[in-house]
């Protein structure tokens, strides 16, 4: 079996950093892997190619860097024709676009989709919604990665339900099973409480939340701290550090910039907070809890997929600052509470988002699309 992968970027995010998990499991299951990403990365970011190649697996560049150029779908055909792939699989909506008009010149090649997100009517200036409708109506399987981007798109973009299966993001957990680094004494913070967040700094993520939260926590237990880490691509982090500013928080609240190695990060902080106000799952989350780190985020699905409130973390109202500021503070007030959550979340991890799991259920859901063709439906496979 042959599997093209083709993917917008291939910078370090949430989705990419999950391909390239799959890839490298798919291959230990002999799966012949190649992978076509539009563009390298985004500037500030780090670029996943190098990763990919040192692992055996091939990457080609379809130089299809601005949006409105769209040539790079011809070298995608020269790719599938030179390749004969036997599965097609795209991520991400532009790549899911190209995928779909090649497969007008490949009537004939197996087509999975994974859709990674739940877009709302203003996405992409709101006319593109109407148009991915079409395109993921095309594909032979739509995979989701959480329930809460199924019931969207069945709900809400009319998908059949019988052409959507769920497949979790999975991660090797002893990958994220390191010992406390050195981080801590290079942030000058030793011997203090740190309270750590990740992901792309952009509004939708609540990193305003978090740090409105700081307030009152310190307030009542003045030797915390809040670090955030993440690209910034749309220069969001200027109107985060405004606020620092402005709350008189610059002692207690840093914003790290891009982390390439981010199971140090996370090994180095206490608590793992997490207030985004939309997610189509929210990978972080699962490195946290494979860390062994107590993690807090807001009460919404698909988050509610994976934090078992009260067992592996805490859930609170996710635009109230003083709810995280609350859950922040039970935290470090009920330590021994709070390793025994992080215990109970590597558990969890461990049974329900591996890395193993999630590639079983990618196989079966190929093998299906083989045997069934175009008549395949979710209920035919072992997700």
């Amino acid at each position: 079996m042959k599997v093209l992968h083709l993917i917008n970027t291939l910078s370090a995010g949430g989705a990419e950093l999950h391909l390239l998990a799959l890839c490298q499991s798919l291959r230990r299951e002999r799966v012949e892997i190649r992978v076509a990403c539009l563009r390298d990365h985004v500037r500030g970011s780090r670029s996943l190619r190098s990763d990919f190649e040192n692992d055996g697996i091939p990457v080609v560049h379809l130089r299809g860097n601005s949006r409105y150029d769209a040539r790079f779908i011809l070298a995608l055909g020269r790719l599938i024709r030179d390749e004969q792939p036997t599965v097609l699989h795209s991520h991400l909506p532009r790549a899911d676009f190209a995928a779909a008009v090649v497969r007008l010149l490949y009537p004939r090649l197996p087509w999975i989709c994974s859709v990674h997100g739940i877009y709302d009517e203003t996405w992409s200036g709101g006319w593109a919604i109407p148009v991915f409708n079409r395109v993921w109506h095309r594909a032979d399987i739509i995979i989701a990665i959480s329930h809460a981007v199924k019931d969207w798109l069945v709900k809400e973009r009319g998908l059949a339900a019988e052409k959507v299966a769920v497949c979790h993001y999975g991660i090797d957990p002893e990958k994220f099973s390191v010992p406390n680094c050195e981080l801590r004494r290079t942030w000058g913070l030793e011997g203090r409480a740190v309270i750590g967040s990740m992901g792309r700094l952009e509004e939708g993520k609540g990193y305003e939340v978090l740090i409105r939260a700081m307030l009152t926590v310190r307030r009542q237990l003045p030797d915390v701290f809040l670090l955030i880490a993440g690209h910034d691509a749309w220069g969001h982090g200027k109107k985060l550090q405004n606020l620092i500013d402005r709350l008189r928080l610059k002692d207690r609240v840093r914003l790290m910039g891009f982390q390439s190695d981010i199971p140090s990060f996370i090994a180095a902080v206490d608590v793992f907070a997490f207030a985004s106000r939309s997610e189509g799952f929210g990978q972080v989350l699962i490195e946290a809890m494979a860390a062994g780190k107590p993690v807090l985020a807001g009460r919404i699905p698909p988050i509610t997929e994976i934090v078992v409130d009260g067992e592996t973390g805490l859930l609170v109202d996710v635009a109230n600052p003083e709810a995280f500021a609350n859950a922040i503070q039970w935290f470090l007030s009920h330590p021994e509470k709070a390793v025994q959550m992080g215990k109970q979340g590597q558990e969890r991890v461990r049974n329900y988002f591996s890395i193993q799991r999630e590639t079983h259920q990618t196989l079966s859901l190929y093998k299906a699309l083989l045997q069934y063709g175009r008549d395949v439906t979710a209920s035919e496979t072992a997700t």
